[in-house]
């Protein structure tokens, strides 16, 4: 008799109860992302000081100064520091459910495959907003050394916090493109070689995308999400040629233990 690998337990379920389970899984999300928010919102202090760390120097060295132009602008920022927050907090616990809703879905290949990638892409999108908020020092610097020195710097709040969010979720964004690819040479549709060949395409694919991501859109910016992305790609190389040498060894195991039954 053949071996064959132990299936997992995903039963299958009629089309409304996929959507209970959907719209149970998105209220345990929203509770995670709500349980977050809390969290956030009891240790603000020290969030409001991470979040403006970056635009701290600035406003000390050229005396500028944070102004709200509304009473209600201080709970707003609150609101928004503390959601952004909870959101970074939740997203392992989210990833957890929207696994759960997908997995039975998916083929045993696909699933072995999902279990390296999302991992992988957690820790790479943490990596990108990690990179993402210690840049913005550089971003913050190079845009206001544009200020005149004779003007003072009224600086809206949650226009800087939409600013730094959509930095570093664009550096979160961008970091997945390792955890793609090597999705797509798991499945076969790309391979090192190809990757290899096209090194010098793929480098002003990185600036193209950096200039579309990037929200200030000036080539300072645009050149400090492009290089880290080239890095990227070009590590993708071998990230690439190592999950095609882990899928040839799964195929001559699997060979093999088809010759031995």
């Amino acid at each position: 008799m053949p071996r064959h690998e132990p299936e997992e337990d995903f039963k299958e379920m009629e089309l409304w109860e996929h959507l209970t389970e959907l719209r149970t899984r998105l209220i345990r999300s929203v509770c995670y992302v709500g349980l977050g928010l809390v969290i956030a919102w009891a240790i603000y202090p020290w969030l409001n000081n991470l979040f403006f760390a970056p635009l701290a120097p600035v406003l000390k060295q050229i005396g500028g100064r944070l102004v709200y132009t509304n009473f209600t602008q201080g709970f707003m920022l609150q609101l928004q520091v503390s959601l952004v927050a909870g959101l970074v907090v939740a997203i392992p616990l989210v990833t957890l459910e929207l696994w759960g809703f997908i997995a039975p879905g998916l083929t045993k290949t696909e699933r072995k495959a999902c279990y390296l990638i999302f991992p992988l892409s957690l820790f790479f999108f943490f990596m990108g907003i990690i990179c993402g908020y210690e840049l913005m020092n550089v971003t913050v610097a190079y845009f206001a050394q544009y200020i005149p020195k004779d003007v003072e710097l009224l600086q809206d709040p949650l226009k800087y916090i939409v600013f730094l969010v959509k930095m570093v979720v664009a550096f979160g964004v961008c970091f997945q493109m390792p955890v793609i690819l090597m999705f797509l040479a798991y499945v076969g549709l790309v391979n090192s070689r190809v990757l290899r060949e096209q090194w010098r395409m793929a480098v002003v694919g990185c600036f193209v995308v950096a200039a579309i991501a990037t929200p200030g859109g000036d080539p300072l910016t645009m050149t400090i999400m492009a290089a880290p992305l080239a890095v990227l790609y070009l590590s993708s190389i071998f990230l690439v040629a190592f999950v095609e040498r882990v899928k040839v060894n799964q195929e001559k195991k699997a060979l093999a233990l088809d010759a031995a039954a």
